[in-house]
């Protein structure tokens, strides 16, 4: 029964011309991506893409390494050579850049400018203190990019998806079926169980597959190389003591977690309402509509848990929000993540139960 409701989406004409729609939307976000990388060598010419990046990767690879103070005093030789301004003829910085990210932090939080508990800016403080030193550098530009750009393509995919499973617990309605289904022996457990699956199926399949080509695409060409360098290259200010490649894990589980539960909400109200064009507004409510309320209502804690942000765990990881749970301090996409995934499962049952208790008419 699990194949027959998978393939009763596919069937259809309409969902079919949308998964040729998604691979041309695959195929157009990676190469904005792509061309996302730059470079501009000694005489000024520019370049873009796939040539932008073979370029970077050989000027930037002549350091890889640990940024030591000998790296940084070399580095400062080699701009003296380039540039007579009065930075590179000072090194005065050169043996404390890593201490004065913290002094500089802490001088931000005595300004006033943010208004910060004393257990929170701790928490700020501690974090870059354990920050692990000195940075090991080589190119990462393939997956800085792939970071600031995989949102936008996770809100396409989850949207898709919603309109993908909008359908399963109301095409019988919406066909005048339902009178056979419910009659059917398993037509209220066996049934209701394989569209639960089908739907898990659909969300986690679509997901899984155009990410990873997404992803596939775009370090193909720009390259893995960096992927254990620590974000602090690209992301100077945040607080997560993470690689590229956990960073980029993060993001695109915080992705998963916010489709989950944007189709598990459209399959609800589809099993409510019986109305599949019920069904397909929920994730452009959910995840379209509430970054618009974020604008209008003055609560910032509050907007930061809004489903929406689960998709934007890059910019938390860039400049991260913080919350307080009692005496402990977290970031905000670290408590989200997890109650937003507790939500899903137990939205699971009450879907279950909601089409299990609908009437024929």
């Amino acid at each position: 029964m699990l194949r027959f409701e998978i393939k009763k989406i596919f069937s259809k004409t309409k969902n079919r011309i949308t998964v040729i729609a998604l691979l041309v939307i695959l195929i157009a976000i990676s190469i904005l991506t792509i061309n996302r990388v730059e470079y501009v060598d000694e005489n000024g010419n520019h370049s873009t893409g796939i040539l932008a990046a073979r370029n970077l990767r050989e000027a930037k690879n002549e350091w890889s390494g640990y940024l030591t103070e000998d790296t940084f005093r070399k580095a400062l030789e080699k701009n003296r050579e380039i540039n007579n301004s009065k930075e590179a003829l000072s090194d005065d910085e050169v043996g404390t850049i890593y201490e004065r990210r913290i002094s500089t932090l802490k001088e931000w939080l005595d300004s006033g400018e943010e208004s910060f508990t004393d257990e929170e800016k701790n928490f700020l403080i501690q974090h870059y203190e354990n920050l692990k030193t000195p940075f090991y550098y080589e190119y990462a530009d393939g997956w800085a990019v792939l970071m600031q750009n995989i949102s936008t393509f996770i809100l396409i995919l989850a949207l898709v998806i919603g309109f993908f499973v909008s359908g399963i617990f109301s095409d019988e309605f919406q066909l005048k079926a339902d009178s056979i289904f419910f009659s059917t022996r398993f037509g209220r457990n066996k049934g209701i169980s394989s569209k639960l699956g089908a739907g898990f199926c659909i969300t986690t399949g679509f997901y899984v597959v155009f990410v990873f080509l997404y992803t596939f695409i775009v370090l193909f060409v720009l390259g893995v190389d960096g992927a254990n360098c620590p974000i602090q290259l690209d992301l100077w200010r945040s607080v997560y003591n993470i690689t590229f490649l956990k960073a980029y894990l993060f993001i695109v589980l915080g992705g998963y977690i916010g489709t989950v539960f944007a189709s598990t909400l459209a399959m609800l109200v589809s099993a409510f309402t019986h109305s599949t064009p019920s069904a397909i507004t929920v994730p452009f409510i959910v995840l379209c509509a509430f970054p618009f309320l974020s604008r209008i209502i003055t609560l910032p804690q509050l907007c930061s848990f809004f489903p929406d942000q689960l998709l934007e765990i890059y910019i938390d990881i860039k400049e991260a929000g913080l919350v307080t749970i009692g005496s402990k301090v977290l970031t905000t996409a670290t408590v989200i993540v997890p109650v937003y995934a507790v939500i899903c499962v137990i939205l699971q049952p009450i879907l279950y139960q909601a089409y299990k208790k609908a009437e024929i008419k």
